[in-house]
This record gives C-alpha cells, structure tokens and sequence, in this order.
C-alpha cells in the first residue's frame, strides 16, 4: 500500500498528530513527481535522554558589596571606572579640567572621566563650586 499524501506540509502534520504521534516527533516527508509536489509524514525517534552527571556544580565567587552614598554606588575594583575613581582619591581638589587632563597619561576615555569625576563629587557629598586652592 503507498502512503497517503497531502498537498500541504500542515496537512500531513495534522494526519501524524491525529495518528497518536507527538507534534514534536512527526517528521515531513516531500514527494516531487514532475511539477507536482506532496508531503507525507514519518514518526521521529524520541531523543536520547540527557546524561545526568553527579559532578558538584561550580560555586559562583560570593559578590562583594559595593559601598553606597548619597545615593551613587562605588564601581567594581578592577575596571576603568574604579581607576578613575582611585585617582580622585588620591587628587581631591581636582578639578574636572584637571582629570580630564590626566585621561591620556592612563588611557582612559574623556567623555568617561567627567561622567566618573561628577559621580565621585556626588558620591563623597560635595555640590557646588569649590574655592580655588591656594
């Protein structure tokens, strides 16, 4: 006996579906003769179930706490943000001209250096124009 065809791919899904196979496991077949082209339906082989291993999963690194003030959290050690910051420790009554400065002595992007410069004013409570030193 030959298989039954159907004109369209949805067609030959629906006839493996009402057949008791599973949406997932009904493979299309395509039938060319000439012009005419028909679709059938096989039944897939279920998946191999996945091996299950009992190795101990990988502990993730405990997250530091970041310090927070005023609203503006301290960045990650380690990053170009953190450097940024650790300059501007270190050089308090510096200015954003003065930072700005100091960007291609370290490789630090301008733009960055200002947005990092008025976080850190933010973060240790200063506003307003400082007087000038000296």
């Amino acid at each position: 006996m030959e298989a039954k065809t159907y004109t369209k791919r949805e067609n030959a899904r629906r006839a493996g579906v009402a057949a008791g196979v599973p949406a997932e496991l009904v493979g299309i077949t395509v039938h060319k003769d000439g012009d005419e082209v028909r679709f059938g339906w096989k039944a897939l082989e279920a998946p191999a179930a996945p091996e299950v291993t009992t190795a101990t999963p990988e502990v993730a690194a405990p997250k530091v706490p970041r310090v927070e003030q005023n609203g503006v959290r301290r960045p990650k050690e380690g990053g170009l943000c953190a450097a940024v910051w650790a300059w501007l420790d270190a050089h308090p009554g510096a200015t954003v001209k003065e930072a700005k400065a100091a960007a291609p002595d370290h490789g630090w992007n301008v733009n960055n250096v200002a947005c990092e410069f008025y976080s850190w004013r933010k973060f240790n409570g200063i506003s307003g124009r400082q007087a000038a030193a000296g």
